[in-house]
């Protein structure tokens, strides 16, 4: 067999080879292809599988069946030294502006499927992989092969259109027919009988690699016997069995830094599967998806039936891409090593009672359990193959996860069932296995004993079986997991669940048969419903973003793919591992300064000018910071004192950012220690009574009170902080040049980045250039956070006369920068029968924490009773300040907190009253200044049928015990005011008269840049694409407001719109000694008569658009498993008011995407944090934001017709943030569905539990009031 020195495989059709002198096998795929071959398609972003923005896809021949297969991975997972013999594409490769772009990058774009486009490429580099694999695929294999690739900003539902027209099965009326799918090129590789790619045409040949780095080796074998010379010829040092890697994932620092890294994908005696009388045989290091297939297609050989659902399992493990490469053997090792990792492939193999070969150094196989494996020394041995056993007719088995969202999360519980029975159904044998309990529970065997003999199908039998699981299951208190009382009452929950399953129909009741089923998802639908004027067009004209096809092809460029100098240096904070109030004694930094490559450290002390990154100065809008309130200085860097866990106490500068982040892990700061408790929620703040710590901001007075008071209500509310997670991380390029200092920073706010940079340098701002032309999405996490981030990379750049990157990592963009405000609320309202309200006092709080710069208080109220008479309502808004980093802005700042506290004040008034929740909200409103709300609400009453869904709902709930519907509609009046100034230049060029437009609002993907340019090409009479949109600059926009607050797009139109007049009245003179030129002739005789064809026009709030209210109505349908805490929503229907929608298809974007995020908000996202303030929830490993299958099962969104916004721009109204605030809509249906369950398990409790942060699976649960005596049959 060949050996060979070097690793090579093929990259777009080019042969690559990569030596240990050049690249460490430590690098992965996802760097190689950026640092070393600089393309930028593939992102960076969590860097550990967890977000699929560096999804690429492989061509490779299978090392058993000679197959050519392709599939996706996660780049960031992969080593670029097991890419031996791969042929690799990514989005840059496979279709852009120079040749053609490929079907799959055009879909995405056609359909609106991309926004700020940072997610896009991992996108489209699923899909091709999966389509390249499959050419006969059905929509709903499309919709669930997506659970590894988040967006934050599409909301999912035009991805999946635009995938779904792809399949075999799509509804051509519904989806439309995508006219170039026959392009797609798919090769039938199974039987392939033409040369195509570089992949089909090279000889497969077996190369084992033997490669010597400076620090470890790395070997690539074919034989178990391989393995073994290799462990022998270099003894005792470590290693690492290297297939998937997938672990890295889990645990960062799973493997270390072995000396040896041995590859074993291509290990045949590893992968090959026999069936037998009495077994299955597998290969330990088959691939998940392998086994997948293979237990589908082993499930139809008799005995084997239970494969298929332990291949409906394994769908539920990690995503596509891990799948694809993450092995049996390798999730096996995890547990192994972990033994608190709650595997999956652990658990439904030990509940089948599999068993596993394992060979030692000696060649000896031996046969284990898997029990015994957990505590087995696996040192020089190997796992090669696992045996499940045949399983007769009399066996009944079936497993569960339960997770935090439909996809792509561990298990808070797993369980698995195996039950043998007798013909007079009793117990013969038993194995109820749980993950999840803590890092040594496996069995219950105190169960397992006390079932065998009897009869499951009792009543009696089963309370004893739940009181041997109660006594034996001890769940460990293992934050940020959920807590004990909850798993261990889940774990109970689902013994039941699966004994009703298993139940013989004339055995159970009619109300409790649905409790032995899962909630079943069919494939997703959307309606997406808009007027458009084609007399106007292009504007009101449905056209996807302008940027659509760069962004699907990886042509675009954000701030980390600005090309690095040949001295560019790269930072990274070094942050406190100490809670607020400790000061700091000493910054040790010499263990970092040893490093080769490190170049220095800055802190507070190096800062030439006031340690603040908001400075005294900064142009915040005229009112921004209300009557009494001031700027709060936030440090740079730490100067003394801690303020809050992670808070940046300077910033390590290398050559890398690898070396970076991994030098500043080496500073050793210590501390002088605290007595005083940080104090971490709204809810401690108040009970510590702590004046200094709670102020009054605005508030709203009652102008009467009623006196008809039949009913008292008090009751409270809150809601957790959310992190936005924008794809792009906090990131900044500072390049010195010339005694000026040029800055690309992602940033919503370009001012602030100009005046803070220049404050803490002491040098002038005209020495300040910036320039953004997009960011990878931000909701409000970059408008003043960004500032920080700019300030250290420029303070390093000036200090070093060197261009500085800075990029942070996804987990410190988590640990210090600050997320949506926390809220609490105290209410007590008095009511007459009618459920009219008499008086309402509100108390409620907003946790600035330790910021302050970006208030809400007084501009949310008037949102928190817009919508219902409020002559009545007492309503006070205090900020109180914890020790957590800064709150900060997030999409729909304050309203969507203060829209979600009156709703749930309406929600609890109906339950409690007994009444339908619509009936209290109509009694409230006002026919007169409610009465376009009331129009919608009856409109979108009767389009949705809501009445009669209602009715339907609660009959199921009837004839139901376990589970549930639930629907809520919720009504929204959005108060939108103009702020800020905002700038736009439009130049006309003479040579072919195009046109060029600059603005001061920042592409974040809400469609600014296309709307711009529609509006141009409008006003100007021109075709669209003679438009383009260039960067945002501080010469042509300096001294402009921050983009936020959805006013921006239409600022920057109406300053466009002005523009545009002003040259057309230049060039009208010219026009009118012309006889009907074209536009490209009066250009150019404009050009010669000398008319100055560029124009400025800066909006101000003094120009005539008004403030005015958005009206919107959503209507939520849920259905709960009560037996688990899960929900789906099965029907969402959004009719909000756009006036003339300037852009229809980037608006529902924006409707849609706005409401996944406050579906988040409100079901999945919960920020955990220890008792010392430090954030455990730091990671796409445990902090879960929507994936594709929790979005709406059947999502409608429809504009009003006929709806113009007379006093906005271009009779528009802005749509950026509003449908956030309708998503409270989902946690109030699920309220309505549980107070079914409530009434049922106690009618003496109250129907109504307050909100606590995100109804996620164990709050649903656990307010569900679920009691297993009341498990009955």
């Amino acid at each position: 067999m060949q050996k060979a020195k070097s690793v090579r495989f093929v990259l777009h059709n080019q042969n690559h080879t990569v030596t240990p002198s050049d690249v460490a096998p430590e690098t992965t795929l996802l760097e190689y292809l950026r640092d070393y071959e600089h393309m930028k398609g593939t992102k960076y972003m969590c860097l550990e599988g967890g977000c699929g923005a560096c999804v690429v896809s492989v061509t490779t021949k299978h090392p058993v069946t000679k197959r050519t297969i392709t599939f996706a991975v996660n780049s960031c997972l992969v080593s670029v030294y097991s890419c031996e013999g791969w042929h690799i594409q990514t989005v840059d490769g496979i279709g852009n502006n120079q040749i053609g772009y490929h079907p799959v990058q055009k879909v995405l774009a056609e359909f609106n499927g991309t926004q700020c486009g940072f997610c896009s490429p991992g996108m489209v580099m699923n899909m091709y992989a999966l389509y390249e694999s499959n050419n006969n695929l059905t929509m709903k294999e499309v919709e669930t092969s997506f659970g590894g690739n988040m967006c934050r900003c599409t909301g999912y539902r035009p991805i999946l259109t635009a995938f779904k027209s792809l399949a075999k099965d799509a509804d051509k009326e519904i989806l439309g027919e995508y006219p170039d799918i026959e392009d797609l090129n798919v090769c039938d590789t199974a039987n392939c009988q033409r040369i195509c790619q570089t992949m089909c045409k090279r000889k497969s040949v077996s190369t084992a690699l033997h490669l010597s780095s400076s620090n470890s080796k790395w070997f690539k074998v074919f034989s178990i016997n391989e393995i073994f010379d290799v462990l022998k010829a270099n003894p005792n040092k470590s290693y690492q069995l290297v297939a998937g890697n997938t672990a890295r994932g889990v645990y960062h620092d799973f493997n270390g830094h072995p000396k040896l890294y041995i590859d074993i994908t291509s290990v045949k005696n590893l992968l090959v599967d026999v069936v037998t009388a009495d077994n299955l045989m597998v290969g330990a290091n088959k691939s998940l998806t392998e086994a997948m297939e293979l237990f589908q297609n082993t499930a139809e050989t008799n005995g084997f039936d239970y494969l298929a659902k332990l291949a409906d399992h394994i769908k539920l493990v990690a995503h596509v891409p891990v799948r694809n490469i993450g092995t049996l053997a390798g999730n096996l090792s995890i547990k192994h090593e972990r033994n608190e990792f709650p595997s999956d492939i652990f658990l439904i193999f030990e509940t089948v009672g599999a068993k596993m070969t394992i060979v030692n150094a000696n060649k000896t196989e031996k046969v284990r359990d898997l029990l015994s494996y957990l505590t087995l020394d696996m040192k020089n041995k190997v796992i090669k193959n696992f045996i499940l056993p045949k399983l007769s007719k009399s066996y009944k088995y079936q497993s569960y996860k339960i997770m935090p969202r439909a996809q792509n999360a561990h298990a808070m519980v797993n369980a698995g069932f195996l039950l043998k029975l007798d013909e007079h159904e009793v117990v013969q044998s038993i194995r109820i296995v749980y993950g999840g309990i803590n890092s040594s529970f496996v069995h219950a065997t105190k169960a397992e004993k006390y079932l065998v003999g009897k009869s499951i199908f009792d009543n009696n039998t089963l309370q004893g079986a739940f009181k041997a699981l109660d006594e034996e299951l001890q769940p460990d208190d293992a934050l940020p997991e959920p807590s004990p009382l909850f798993r261990k009452k889940l774990a109970i929950a689902l013994f039941y669940k699966f004994v009703l399953s298993i139940t013989p129909s004339n055995k159970v009741s009619p109300e409790n048969k649905s409790g032995g089923q899962l909630l079943q998802r069919p494939v997703s639908t959307g309606v997406q419903d808009f007027q458009t004027n084609q007399s106007l067009y292009p504007l009101t004209e449905a056209i996807p973003k302008l940027e659509a096809l760069g962004q699907t092809s990886g042509e675009i460029e954000y701030i980390s793919d600005l090309p690095n100098s040949v001295d560019q240096l790269f930072a990274c904070f070094v942050t406190a591992k100490a809670p607020a109030n400790y000061t700091i004694a000493n910054i040790d930094t010499s263990e970092a300064l040893k490093e080769d490559g490190v170049i220095s450290f800055f802190g507070a002390k190096d800062i030439l000018g006031p340690n603040s990154f908001v400075p005294s100065n900064t142009n915040y809008p005229e009112g921004f910071i209300p009557p009494g309130l001031h700027l709060v200085p936030e440090e740079v860097f730490c100067s003394g004192t801690v303020k809050y866990y992670f808070q940046p106490v300077g910033i390590i500068v290398a050559k890398t950012q690898e070396l970076a982040e991994r030098a500043a892990d080496l500073v050793k700061v210590t501390y002088n220690p605290s007595t005083k408790k940080p104090l971490l929620t709204v809810r401690e703040v108040l009970a510590a009574n702590d004046p200094n710590r709670v102020s009054e901001e605005a508030s709203m007075k009652a102008t009467s009170k009623g006196n008809d008071v039949k009913h008292i209500i008090k009751g409270r509310y809150d809601m957790t902080p959310q992190y936005h997670y924008h794809m792009e991380t906090q990131i900044c390029c500072v390049i010195p040049n010339e005694g000026n200092l040029d800055i690309y920073p992602g940033t919503q706010w370009m001012d602030i980045i100009q005046t803070s940079v220049a404050s803490i340098l002491k040098i002038k701002e005209n020495r300040i250039n910036i320039k953004v032309k997009r960011v990878g999405g931000a909701f409000g996490a970059k408008i003043t956070r960004n500032a920080q981030v700019a300030c250290a990379a420029a303070l390093a750049a000036h200090k070093l006369q060197k261009p500085v990157k800075m990029r942070l990592s996804f987990t410190a963009n988590m640990d210090v920068v600050g997320k949506r405000y926390q809220t609490a609320s105290d209410y007590e309202v008095g009511l007459n029968d009618k459920g009219e309200i008499q008086y309402l006092n509100d108390k409620f709080y907003f946790d600035y924490a330790t910021g302050g710069n970006e208030p809400i208080i007084a501009f949310c109220i008037p949102a928190i009773s817009s919508s219902y008479k409020h002559d009545t309502w007492d309503i006070t808004g205090y900020y109180t300040n914890t020790d957590n980093a800064p709150g900060v802005w997030m999409r729909a700042p304050g309203h969507a907190n203060v829209v979600a506290m009156s709703e749930t004040i309406m929600e609890h008034i109906a339950l409690e009253m007994g009444k339908p929740a619509l009936e209290i909200r109509l009694a409230n409103m006002s026919q007169n200044e409610n009465k376009k709300l009331i129009q919608f609400i009856n409109e979108l009453r009767q389009t949705s049928d809501y009445d009669n869904r209602l009715k339907a709902a609660e009959e199921f709930n009837k004839t139901n015990r376990w589970m549930k519907k639930g629907l809520s509609l919720v009504p929204m009046t959005f108060p939108f005011v103009y702020v800020g100034g905002l700038n736009s230049i439009v130049a006309i060029y003479a040579g072919d008269g195009s046109v060029a437009v600059s603005h001061g609002g920042i592409e974040i993907g809400q469609g600014i840049n296309t709307k711009v340019a529609q509006v141009c090409a409008y006003a100007l009479k021109i075709p669209l694409n003679m438009v383009s949109v260039k960067a945002s600059n501080n010469l042509v926009s300096p001294n402009n407001t921050l983009t936020g607050a959805s006013l921006t797009s239409e600022c920057v139109c109406y300053a466009t719109l002005k523009a545009c007049e002003i040259l057309t009245a230049r060039m009208k003179p010219v026009k009118d000694k012309m006889k009907n030129p074209t536009w490209e002739e009066l250009v150019k005789e404009c050009q010669k008569e000398y008319v100055e064809l560029v124009a400025t026009y800066m909006y101000s709030p003094n120009e005539p658009p008004q403030a005015y209210d958005i009206y919107g109505v959503c209507i939520t349908e849920v259905e709960v498993d009560i037996l688990t805490g899960i929900h789906q929503i099965t029907r969402v229907d959004i009719l909000e008011d756009t006036g003339t929608s300037m852009s229809p298809l980037i608006d529902i974007g924006q409707v849609e995407g706005a409401f996944i995020i406050g579906l988040g908000l409100w079901t999945t996202e919960k920020i955990v944090l220890d008792k010392e303030g430090r954030l455990l929830t730091n990671r796409t490993w445990n902090y879960k934001i929507p994936c594709a299958l929790d979005i709406p099962i059947d999502f409608r969104v429809r504009f009003p017709k006929n709806n113009p916004n007379s006093v906005g721009v271009l009779n528009s109204k802005t749509t950026g943030e509003p449908a956030l605030c309708l998503a409270c809509s989902i946690p109030c249906a699920i309220r309505q569905a549980v107070a079914s369950a409530r009434s049922a398990a106690d009618p003496k409790a109250s129907k109504w539990y307050p909100f606590s942060g995100p109804s996620d699976v164990e709050n649903t649960f656990l307010n569900s009031l679920n009691d297993c005596k009341q498990y009955t049959l």
